[in-house]
């Protein structure tokens, strides 16, 4: 028996132009901060006299993250549910054109920062364009018009290779294979152009339109293979490839041939026979290759129908929220990171400051993503600064003349953690008073 063949490997990962813009390391923490806490806890062997007031600050800067990023969601809140396609309240004021564009322009610039918050990267259109065109070389083949969007933004995070299979008769249909990205996360949010609606009106009765251009459409997905991308794109279409027509059209034309071959000749014998059997002969010629035309068209739908079950399926099984769900997924995750960064920061710069000893930025980056590769068995390229500054902002870290960084004693931290608190509370009261505009972000400005 022969050993199953090697598949020959035609690109990898590394060839990938949207490789290029992807970060060469991963940025997103993958670990629960309850988890993260405990994990802490155990390796800084920190005592019974100082857990309760460790414990504290962790429950209190995950408080005040909580109230910052809730903030951030009212003010979402007010601005999506004009675009909200799935609200069901009653707009008391027309929203003129200039306004709606207003608020689209407030929601996703809004979803930017808090996707980047999240660890999340922007893909170009250059770039998703490239993806397109590596997709169509795999498996089912697409067409997407990307002026069909009066705006489109997608963002990924998170990617692993995946090896993919296939065998083409370029190749002698030996076996070969490709090395892709999947994104473990990704959000869609987008606005259709009026054009993509353009007559979709049957005959004067209710409009058919399924994706109102009125509307902003936020979606999520978790594990999309780069050559899957264009799949989420609403509008794309599905287009058989040769061999998927070449499957249908032969067999069918072969068929055809054949059939026209063996009534003909039975016209030649019984060409002297009576008028009505000359009638029936053909009756039976034009059934047949209708019959074969008719295959054909079955056979072509019912291809071009799998196909669109097969898109419909993955789509059903990768989707992780719709709408206004997906802000709320957003804040979550960027509310976990934002905590997950401080505790780290704070716990490693109070347990060396506990010694006499300060941090630069450099050394702190170091032990943390030491740290953070031991444990998950990620390679996690931790955002120093932003823990630093989350400190900093929070009277919870100072810095020295020599660039060293020492942290508050754990007894002070839970003091003024809730001074922090008081002023939060403080803060937004005061800039409530006055509120009537969705697109006052002063609001909400931490």
């Amino acid at each position: 028996m022969n050993p199953r063949k090697t598949p020959i490997l035609i690109s990898r990962i590394e060839d990938d132009p949207l490789v290029e813009g992807l970060p060469e390391r991963a940025t997103f923490i993958p670990l629960r901060q309850k988890d993260l806490q405990s994990v802490l806890i155990r390796k800084f062997q920190i005592t019974d006299g100082e857990l309760d007031e460790y414990k504290k600050l962790c429950s209190r800067l995950q408080a005040i993250f909580h109230v910052e990023h809730l903030s951030s969601l009212l003010y979402l809140e007010e601005i999506y549910d004009t675009l909200d396609p799935d609200s069901n309240t009653v707009d008391l004021e027309t929203v003129s054109v200039e306004e709606r564009e207003a608020l689209t322009d407030a929601l996703l610039d809004k979803l930017k920062k808090l996707l980047l918050s999240a660890h999340y990267k922007r893909l170009s259109q250059e770039e998703l364009e490239r993806a397109v065109e590596v997709g169509g070389q795999w498996g089912v083949q697409l067409e997407v018009k990307f002026e069909i969007y009066e705006r489109l933004e997608i963002f990924a995070r998170g990617y692993r290779t995946v090896k993919l299979t296939r065998r083409r008769w370029q190749n002698l249909f030996r076996q070969e294979s490709i090395e892709l990205p999947e994104f473990q996360r990704l959000v869609m949010a987008f606005r259709m152009s009026p054009a993509f609606n353009a007559g979709k009106k049957d005959n004067g009765k209710k409009n058919q339109k399924s994706l109102d251009d009125k509307f902003v459409y936020l979606k999520a997905f978790k594990n999309i293979p780069e050559n899957d991308l264009e799949i989420l794109l609403p509008g794309s279409k599905v287009r058989l490839t040769k061999l998927d027509r070449a499957k249908i059209l032969l067999p069918t034309l072969s068929g055809m041939a054949f059939t026209i071959w063996k009534v003909a000749r039975g016209v030649l014998v019984l060409s002297l026979a009576i008028h009505f059997a000359n009638i029936l002969v053909w009756a039976i010629l034009i059934g047949a290759i209708g019959g074969y035309i008719f295959k054909s068209v079955l056979s072509y739908l019912n291809t071009k129908n799998k196909y669109q079950f097969g898109l419909t399926e993955s789509l059903y099984i990768k989707n992780l929220d719709n709408n206004s769900g997906v802000i709320y997924r957003i804040l979550n995750e960027a509310e976990e990171q934002e905590l997950c960064e401080a505790v780290l920061a704070y716990t490693f710069l109070w347990k060396h400051a506990e010694r006499g000893q300060g941090l630069s930025e450099n050394e702190l980056d170091r032990l943390v993503e030491e740290f953070l590769e031991k444990t998950t068995g990620i390679d996690v390229d931790f955002e120093v600064h932003d823990g630093l500054g989350k400190l900093e902002r929070l009277g919870l870290a100072v810095k020295n003349d020599q660039q060293l960084w020492f942290a508050s004693p754990i007894e002070n931290a839970t003091e003024l953690l809730n001074k922090n608190w008081n002023e939060l509370f403080e803060s937004r009261a005061e800039k409530t008073v006055n509120f009537e505009n969705p697109l006052d972000d002063d609001l909400f400005t931490n």
